[in-house]
């Protein structure tokens, strides 16, 4: 990938600050709650919805418009024409909604520089992730334990996951069975990958000395941030 792609959140972020509620069209009974959200269909096409509000400090809304619109269309001289589409952008009054779609997870990761893999468990595997992280499972959208081990995860090997990078909502083609520890269960196919762990309660000991949680590599913390969805695909 080329060093100068910077994809569409780090566009936004660069100059703007969030803001929440944006609809995904096609998906009416799903309005995400959180700025970031992402959407992926059975088939792996993908959907980006982002809702912010401008920083005159940064840009207008030309000027974002142009460079958004500038971004997708190099990217599609590369890749073929539509393999990203800007399905909507609107700015009014110092805000801006945009959702674009993406032919593949592939796509998505490509042009936004970050990790994004959609596919069954053993495929997940096959590409090096090793699912060594706690998780949550759910039944109906409602968490049942948070204390499953990786290992009773990984023998669910036909099930589909999506990996990602934290923080976003997401919506999957499908019944959320387990989370990584690190994420929300909104409903029964909505998850919202805030990338957070709990933090490990601070230890005052009797000489009144206090114990500091352990401190993590940049390796260690960017692990931390990558988010498992495991999901029965119910088309």
């Amino acid at each position: 990938m080329e060093g100068k792609r910077t994809g569409t959140l780090v566009i936004l972020a660069s100059g703007v600050m969030m803001l929440t509620g944006c609809e995904l069209l096609g998906y009416n009974s799903w309005k995400p709650q959180e700025p970031a959200a992402v959407s992926i269909a059975a088939d792996g096409s993908v959907t980006e919805i982002i809702s912010d509000t401008l920083d005159a400090a940064y840009y207008d809304a030309t000027e974002l418009e142009t460079m958004i619109q500038s971004e997708v269309a190099d990217y599609n001289k590369v890749h073929g024409e539509d393999t990203i589409k800007v399905s909507s952008l609107e700015t009014e009054d110092g805000n801006i909604s945009l959702t674009l779609l993406y032919a593949s997870p592939e796509d998505y990761a490509e042009f936004n520089n970050t990790e994004f893999f959609y596919g069954t468990i053993i495929s997940a595997q096959l590409e090096g992730y090793l699912f060594d992280v706690p998780y949550k499972t759910v039944e109906d959208g409602v968490v049942q334990s948070d204390t499953v081990d990786g290992s009773e995860v990984v023998r669910e090997l036909d099930k589909q996951v999506l990996i990602l990078k934290a923080p976003q909502e997401v919506q999957v083609p499908g019944r959320v069975l387990y989370v990584s520890a690190n994420a929300e269960v909104l409903s029964e196919d909505v998850v919202n990958a805030t990338g957070e762990q709990e933090e490990d309660t601070v230890l005052v000991l009797p000489s009144n000395a206090v114990y500091k949680p352990q401190e993590f590599s940049f390796a260690e913390r960017s692990a931390a941030n990558r988010v498992y969805i495991i999901f029965d695909d119910i088309q």
